[in-house]
């Protein structure tokens, strides 16, 4: 019993955290939808029937609404009441309640609904850039963290040269758990108070680049796997190892990058092509297919080649379902497959298609205004992560090879004095002890504990990057990549370096 209430208890908790994270941006979505279908002069019942049939956070409650009014004999202004009483956040609570009043004084959904888009755009565009400026601040704060984590680090090395600091092995997995869990928690709260998104869409028809990175990510990763694994077991150099990964992950990043500007260019043009057409298609009282021929394909921007395409597939006499199924699935952005499922729907259940254009249109460049607003911020963030990291990297082993050179030292100074320091071993002062004189520091392990420290700061920082910057996971690829290769090259160069500074004469 304990087993289970803990389960249900951990999953309560991530149920909140996913909608305290999603709820803004899903809410406006599905007030936008609902707004759009307004329109149409639909039912109520056929309002919130369709509502509730849609994806997202906010749609099973609106799916209870329509289940108590139809099979429970409540009018929808007591249902939302009800439901709303079940609400935990605050937003959509205070919406439904809003929405009950309307509704019992009746007053016009499509009125209403209107002016709950507006306030809401304005509500999510002030979260979004108080979690913007939050981010801001974070980010800010994580760098000074790895700084000061790395500043631990480079303590217990130097300590452990000049003093006798007892079970090495011990102290060197307490710091490195420490540094594991300050680089990978300041991550976590970077990806918490993040702005919320979804830019990359779930069809099953995607992008030409995510479909090649798709493709890609099937072939290289058990690659990735066998030679990472075989090239560890075989003790290989570290920065061997680390360029490699970089070379492989590289082809899926790049991909990943390509297709991410692809989108923040199409997702700025949606807008003025969604207006543009139903305003063509108001007007003239047409059908959309006859309304994109009417329009200037030069005029939406870099949505140009897809827009020609769905005018192909259209007068070819193509179901258009299966047209603009293709057409939102081959853009590969979510805010466009969202935008014009809602402009379709509602023109289809014959809705104004000039307000409809309108409400969508302003909905989908706001959202495109402020995603701008955080691409500043992240592209800064990740400009300082990756010399940030190099110069955490080269501290580390810069400290190394001095112990390294130390201890060689130490080494054949002790060779070649065994006799003299034998002698004055007896007449050391009382506290001698406390010094590491003897030269046993265990180099082979403290190149491999700053190794993991390395591969540590490398996997969060890139972890931290791509939650700054948000978009598909394929970006991520990209930042390990990047981040991974300014390893291998710091573990390749700075070996060299100290034996150049710190070279040992010979006589």
């Amino acid at each position: 019993m304990r087993k289970g209430g803990t389960k249900k208890l951990n999953l309560a908790i991530g149920t909140k955290i996913a909608e305290d994270r999603g709820m803004m941006l899903d809410l406006l979505n599905i007030l936008t939808y609902m707004s759009s279908i307004a329109t149409a002069n639909i039912t109520r019942d056929k309002l919130f029937k369709l509502a509730g049939q849609q994806e997202g956070l906010s749609a099973k409650y609106f799916k209870r609404i329509h289940l108590l009014a139809k099979n429970y004999g409540y009018n929808y202004a007591a249902a939302c009441k009800i439901v709303s009483a079940e609400v935990s956040h605050q937003a959509l609570k205070d919406f439904l309640i809003r929405f009950a009043n309307a509704l019992s004084t009746g007053e016009e959904e499509a009125i209403f609904l209107r002016g709950e888009v507006e306030r809401m755009i304005e509500l999510y565009t002030n979260k979004y850039l108080s979690d913007v400026e939050l981010m801001k601040k974070w980010t800010d704060g994580y760098s000074a963290l790895l700084v000061s984590v790395v500043l631990i680090i480079a303590v217990f090395l130097i300590g452990n040269m000049i003093f006798n600091m007892g079970d090495t092995v011990f102290m060197s997995c307490l710091s490195a758990y420490l540094f594991c869990f300050v680089s990978f928690m300041g991550a976590y709260i970077i990806y918490r108070v993040c702005p919320y998104e979804k830019i990359v869409h779930s069809l099953k028809v995607k992008s030409r680049e995510q479909e090649l990175a798709r493709r890609m990510c099937i072939v290289i990763f058990p690659i990735l796997g066998i030679t990472s694994l075989i090239l560890v077991a075989i003790d290989a150099e570290p920065w061997l190892i680390f360029a490699l990964v970089s070379v492989l992950l590289a082809p899926i990043g790049v991909m990943g990058m390509i297709d991410a500007k692809k989108i923040d260019t199409l997702d700025r043009d949606i807008s003025t092509f969604l207006q543009s057409l139903g305003s063509a298609a108001g007007i003239t009282g047409s059908t959309l297919t006859v309304a994109i021929n009417q329009l200037d394909k030069k005029s939406v921007g870099t949505l140009e080649g897809y827009l020609e395409k769905l005018h192909k597939r259209l007068i070819n006499q193509i179901k258009p379902a299966t047209c603009w199924y293709h057409f939102r699935g081959e853009t590969g952005s979510e805010l466009i497959n969202h935008s014009t499922t809602v402009f379709l729907d509602a023109i289809e259940l014959g809705g104004d298609a000039t307000k409809i254009g309108a409400v969508v249109a302003h909905s989908s460049l706001g959202i495109s205004l402020l995603r701008a607003k955080r691409k500043l911020i992240s592209n800064g963030f990740v400009s300082l992560v990756v010399p940030l990291h190099a110069t955490m990297s080269g501290v580390l082993l810069f400290i190394y090879e001095i112990i390294y050179s130390f201890n060689i030292a130490m080494a054949q100074m002790m060779a070649e004095r065994t006799d003299e320091i034998s002698g004055a071993s007896g007449s050391m002062p009382v506290g001698m002890g406390l010094f590491n004189i003897s030269a046993s520091t265990d180099l082979a392990f403290l190149a491999k504990y700053v190794t993991i420290i390395i591969f540590i700061s490398t996997v969060a920082n890139a972890l931290a990057s791509k939650f700054a910057a948000g978009g598909s996971n394929y970006k991520l690829c990209f930042y390990l990549s990047l981040l991974f290769l300014t390893s291998a090259i710091i573990l390749f160069v700075m070996p060299i370096v100290g034996d150049k500074l710190f070279m040992l004469q010979t006589e």
